[in-house]
């Protein structure tokens, strides 16, 4: 490398034009042999004073500084100055309560008085405005006080105090309640989640051997109907070709096939669900049914499990054909796949079906309840034959199956039961129970041949039971939930929507424990029949001996004492129980834990 001369290299010193300060640049920034000599000389703030402005209260609980490590030394630590206090910028110090320069030297007259004396304390009035007067429709809509035509009859006796049971509101839960719930510290919650599995496992088997005989049953129902079978049997007949005693020989006239007869691989694409009637009749409630949706034609057909002796069959309950919406926003459309999803509800004309039982004919309009559906075969079903666009399309309907209105319908009963819910809180069982005992009395039960299946009200009676346990709900909810009724006034839906409903999964351990007790499915039992299927020696009560045997069944048959017959109790106030008690557990595996522990399953 050549040797530059010295009028080529750059100039050692220079001088500033303004304050003509002379710079000498032979001097290197970067390495200084007393390192404890700053760059940049101090600030001199020998003037700064003290302000009044005091730190914050928790400055001293304040360890370290805010800034991340890199930026905690500033430029000096670049340069090697060693100072282990040292903070960056000049920034308070909150550990000693003092100002810093950028070198974390301290600074003069900067020290703060923590003394809160130093400064007295200011008397501040705050003016509250006057709070605006209410309106007339902000007030109807807040008050829970009933007019006196409609309060209940203990307040119109002159009895303007309501002196409710200790029991129903103590601190604690109620003793109904903590014997009930009691069920879920004994036994074994694995094991009932392994029995659970295991039913599963049989209802899959079950489900099979539906499918086989509903096939068979479609297969040929509609090859022996035919219209096409009439055709050959109308045709005038020839004397001279048949004798006389063959002239009707319909049997052997009858076709195997027809040209409009299904096969098997046109039925083939189906979806098989389960499904119950939406009832309070036990009658109904306990029927198996068994739903088939064709894709051949959008048909749909809902069977009966029954077992006749020793045989299982499937029996035809609602026929095969092509129904509609009755209601909502695709009222007049045919069903399709994407309206079948667990928990959705499928409305049927009574009218047009003539192979219902008695117990629903009469009504004209039967609700089915979907409980279970095979998700993954539905998604093929829908995603056969459809192009990769609209794939994504499908896929979304099937994650979200629920409308718009459906969803803002969930939310706002979600809202009303966390203003409701809390208020049966430590009393659940007994008020729930309660409350639907004084709604039975105050119905006019005498209008239907079953009192127990069905329960219609007025809206001053629903308004005054309310009143009477001190449940509050505002005007606006009960207007929201009266207009959402399928059937108005029905008390057990007017408590299902204002506190919540069972969920299919729960509802189903319900059913199979009430199926052990009213196995004649006649739609009540009564006390002797649980004494035989009720767990109470592995009752903790009775594990523990904290009660006697006899004090034990006393303290179960409180639970049903609510009961219009007592001791005969019907399938919609045994499903009170367990909907007052779905209200107080949390979690879907504690509710089955405590139906299979109570009854045995």
């Amino acid at each position: 490398m050549a040797y530059r001369p010295s009028s080529a290299r750059r100039q050692q010193t220079s001088t500033n034009p303004i304050t003509g300060e002379k710079i000498d640049y032979s001097k290197k920034a970067h390495f200084i042999k007393d390192q404890t000599t700053p760059i940049i000389p101090t600030l001199d703030l020998t003037d700064v004073t003290d302000s009044d402005r005091q730190p914050p209260p928790l400055a001293k609980q304040y360890q370290g500084s805010a800034r991340p490590p890199s930026a905690q030394g500033g430029v000096s630590a670049r340069l090697g100055s060693h100072r282990p206090e040292s903070r960056a910028y000049g920034n308070f110090d909150h550990q000693q309560a003092i100002y810093t320069n950028r070198h974390g030297n301290r600074l003069q007259n900067t020290q703060y008085d923590l003394n809160p004396d130093r400064v007295p304390a200011m008397d501040v009035k705050v003016v509250v405005p006057p709070p605006r007067p209410m309106s007339s429709r902000s007030q109807r809509a807040l008050s829970t006080r009933l007019p006196d035509s409609v309060r209940p009859a203990m307040i119109l006796d002159g009895k303007t105090e309501f002196t409710p049971r200790n029991s129903s509101f103590s601190s604690v839960n109620s003793a109904i309640d903590q014997f009930q719930l009691a069920w879920l510290e004994s036994g074994n919650h694995q094991d009932s989640l392994q029995k659970v599995a295991a039913e599963e496992q049989n209802e899959q088997r079950k489900h099979e051997l539906m499918n086989e005989q509903v096939l068979s049953d479609q297969l040929s129902r509609y090859v022996l109907s035919d219209i096409e079978q009439e055709e050959d049997r109308h045709k005038p007949i020839i004397m001279q070709q048949q004798p006389k005693r063959n002239l009707d020989r319909r049997m052997h006239d009858t076709r195997v096939k027809t040209s409009t007869s299904l096969t098997e691989n046109l039925l083939s694409k189906r979806i098989r669900f389960s499904c119950r009637i939406l009832t309070r009749d036990g009658k109904d409630a306990l029927r198996e049914l068994f739903g088939f949706y064709f894709m051949l034609d959008r048909t749909l057909a809902i069977y009966e499990y029954r077992i006749l002796g020793k045989r299982s069959n499937a029996l035809p309950l609602i026929p095969r054909t092509q129904y509609i919406h009755l209601s909502g926003y695709n009222q007049g459309q045919p069903y399709t796949l994407l309206d079948f999803y667990q928990g959705a509800r499928i409305d049927f004309d009574t009218r047009s079906i003539v192979s219902l039982p008695e117990t629903v004919r009469h009504r004209t309009k039967l609700t089915i309840c979907i409980t279970s559906i095979n998700e993954q075969e539905k998604q093929v079903l829908l995603l056969d034959g459809i192009q990769d666009l609209k794939r994504r399309e499908v896929l979304y309907s099937i994650k979200h199956p629920y409308s718009t209105e459906q969803l803002e319908h969930q939310r706002y009963l979600a809202d009303v039961h966390q203003l409701t819910k809390p208020q049966l809180k430590n009393r659940t069982l007994i008020v729930y129970t309660s409350l639907a005992e004084y709604y039975r009395r105050r119905a006019h039960i005498d209008r239907h041949d079953d009192k127990d299946s069905i329960c219609i009200c007025e809206k001053e009676d629903l308004l005054a039971g309310l009143h009477e346990y001190k449940i509050h709900l505002s005007a606006g909810h009960f207007a929201y939930i009266w207009s959402h009724m399928s059937i108005q006034g029905e008390a057990n839906e007017f408590l299902n929507l204002l506190f919540g409903e069972l969920n299919e999964r729960r509802f189903a351990q319900v059913i199979k424990a009430y199926s052990k007790l009213d196995s004649s499915k006649t739609g009540h039992t009564d006390i002797d029949t649980m004494k035989k299927f009720v767990n109470l020696y592995g009752h903790p009560y009775g594990i523990q001996n904290h009660l006697t045997d006899e004090q034990l069944w006393s303290r179960f048959c409180d639970t049903f004492r609510f009961a219009l017959d007592y001791p005969r109790v019907s399938y919609s106030e045994f499903l009170n129980v367990y909907e007052a008690l779905n209200i107080a557990i949390d979690q879907d595996d504690d509710f089955i834990h405590l139906v299979n522990n109570t009854w045995h399953i």
